[in-house]
């Protein structure tokens, strides 16, 4: 875990091709050095990836990072990074994104997701708490990132009985098709820099359904309103 607030305190790291899960090191020292965010997920690449590696092999890692302030009240803060080898480049790339998937990636629990592998079929990936499980995404292919979202949310809602909060992370056909400048949509926002939605393609993953009950707390919440008040 971690001692310091506004943290989860995990990195999760999970294999799409096993659906193996498992906590990624990340020290509080890491947390001092790579505060969150890009820093954070260029450190993980650097140390994961040789940069020989084809951005759309299955070597290849996406990491969706988030910052301390993401899921507090500070302005402007509720936004996530997705970074991996670029398509387009062949280099380390991020890219930012607003919209609430990182809100609800910390209320699952954890600070960052890593990905790794690649799923053995068109798959969509749900994520409740510490519950990773891989679903079929064989009626979604080819459906636009709009009618990916609405599709899932209509699935879940369903089956928990209730309007269920969450965030998703979804591609389209340009990133099934593998288009290397093809974005990830979150909501109405888009990551658009690098590629990032043909990365998800390559590794067979059509979305990310991310939701929790955890929260996020500060040190010292009366000083931190007072401050963001302003």
């Amino acid at each position: 875990m971690t001692k310091y607030s506004a943290y989860m305190g995990r990195v999760a790291l999970f294999d799409l091709g096993t659906g193996e899960l498992c906590d990624y090191p990340w020290s509080d020292r890491d947390r001092e050095l790579y505060i969150g965010g890009k820093g954070m997920a260029s450190k993980i690449l650097f140390d994961n990836l040789t940069g020989s590696e084809d951005p759309l092999s299955e070597e290849n890692l996406i990491v969706i990072s988030t910052g301390p302030m993401t899921g507090t009240a500070a302005p402007s803060s509720n936004r996530f990074n997705i970074s991996s080898l670029s398509p387009l480049t062949g280099i380390s790339s991020t890219s930012n994104c607003g919209g609430n998937f990182g809100f609800y990636l910390k209320a699952a629990g954890f600070d960052a997701l890593i990905l790794k592998g690649r799923c053995p079929e068109l798959s969509w990936l749900e994520i409740h708490n510490d519950r990773f499980e891989l679903r079929s995404a064989s009626e979604l292919r080819g459906k636009l990132t709009g009618e990916t979202q609405e599709a899932l949310q209509e699935l879940i809602d369903a089956q928990r009985g209730c309007r269920v909060k969450c965030g998703m992370a979804v591609i389209g056909p340009a990133g099934e098709n593998l288009v290397r400048y093809a974005c990830v949509i979150s909501g109405e926002r888009a990551s658009g820099r690098g590629g990032m939605g043909a990365v998800f393609g390559s590794k067979n993953l059509k979305a990310i359904v991310v939701s929790g009950n955890h929260r996020v707390t500060v040190a010292k919440p009366e000083k931190f309103r007072a401050h963001t008040a302003k």
